[in-house]
């Protein structure tokens, strides 16, 4: 199926960017500042600089709705960049080397999981050289500087890891609520929306059918909604199993919409037939004795810049002539 956004279950990384950004432009010019006034740090005070001017450049775009990815990772390496070489330069008792333990909380923030991991791994491998080579003083005993800082980043990165794996499975759990069908399984008319638009942009042949069950409500009356239940997951799983597709969707009640990727006229309603004669010949149980079930399908065929709902609308009307004709065919 075609790839959707999922649903954003914490902040999105375009917010946090444009925070992240406002907030490096304001330490990035006080340690500038601090590095040319104070310090007569002149290659570090260039650089913060640079650092400041980028993140209020990042910070100006994101409130013009002018974000672009790139701009986090150009950011973020810049900010690695900046606090590995603070930590290099300066003496470790300036401390600019625990500004590395707030780098995982940003990568995994604004990477994700797997980017986060990576990135996080290395500026550990990086700041725990540099640690060790520059903590051979009077104040700081190498190994167990070393062990300690070790020990703190992994804690940090460990609690980062976990808490996106969480955030990852609600967004999965909250995909599932968003887009599925809680009856049946298949997809939603949200879904549907999605989809539609996904798949008309990469395929030019696109079939929608548009399936509803003959005298439905006949059989809620009879044998009560329960068995209506389970009649219509019966119908989704076969619509999915006689033609082996994906995009299938419950428009609501007994009505759903099957969508055909690059097949001719000729084979979208072959494919049709298909799914109408695997429903006549079924046979749905209950407690009493054994239904027998048909359905009625329409087909439209997408046309150049068409929307969903004119597709659908047009399959309404073939469905409709489908009913009149005496219903358990597919017209197109």
């Amino acid at each position: 199926m075609s790839a959707r956004q999922y649903p954003h279950t914490s902040v999105p990384p375009e917010v946090l960017h444009k925070w992240l950004s406002a907030l490096l432009c304001a330490l990035h010019s006080v340690y500038f500042l601090l590095n040319m006034l104070l310090m007569q740090k002149l290659d570090l005070g260039v650089i913060q600089l640079f650092a400041a001017l980028f993140g209020g450049y990042c910070f100006h775009a994101s409130l013009k709705q002018q974000y672009r990815s790139w701009h986090r990772y150009a950011l973020m390496v810049i900010l690695t960049v900046n606090i590995l070489l603070s930590a290099s330069i300066m003496d470790l008792i300036a401390g600019s080397i625990f500004w590395c333990l707030a780098l995982p909380i940003w990568y995994y923030s604004l990477f994700g999981l797997k980017k986060g991991f990576y990135f996080s791994a290395f500026v550990m491998t990086l700041s725990a050289a540099i640690l060790f080579t520059r903590a051979d003083t009077n104040l700081y005993m190498p190994y167990r500087t070393l062990f300690n800082f070790s020990l703190v980043y992994i804690a940090i990165w460990l609690v980062c890891h976990l808490y996106e794996v969480q955030r990852q499975k609600v967004s999965s759990f909250l995909h599932s609520l968003a887009l599925q069908d809680a009856l049946t399984g298949v997809c939603n008319r949200h879904a549907l929306k999605t989809d539609f638009a996904l798949i008309q942009e990469q395929f030019s042949k696109i079939h929608a059918l548009l399936i509803d069950i003959d005298r439905f409500k006949n059989i809620n009356d009879k044998f009560g909604h329960d068995i209506g239940d389970t009649v219509l997951i019966r119908v989704a799983n076969l619509l999915s199993q006689s033609i082996q597709v994906k995009e299938v969707y419950r428009l609501g009640g007994e009505e759903f919409v099957v969508l055909l990727k690059d097949l001719d006229h000729q084979k979208a309603k072959e494919e049709a037939e298909k799914i109408r004669q695997a429903i006549e010949e079924a046979i749905f149980h209950s407690h009493q004795e054994d239904i027998k079930l048909t359905v009625s399908i329409g087909i439209s065929s997408l046309q150049p810049e068409q929307a969903l709902t004119d597709v659908l609308r047009a399959a309404d009307e073939k469905l409709y002539q489908a009913k009149r004709e005496g219903r358990n065919r597919v017209c197109f």
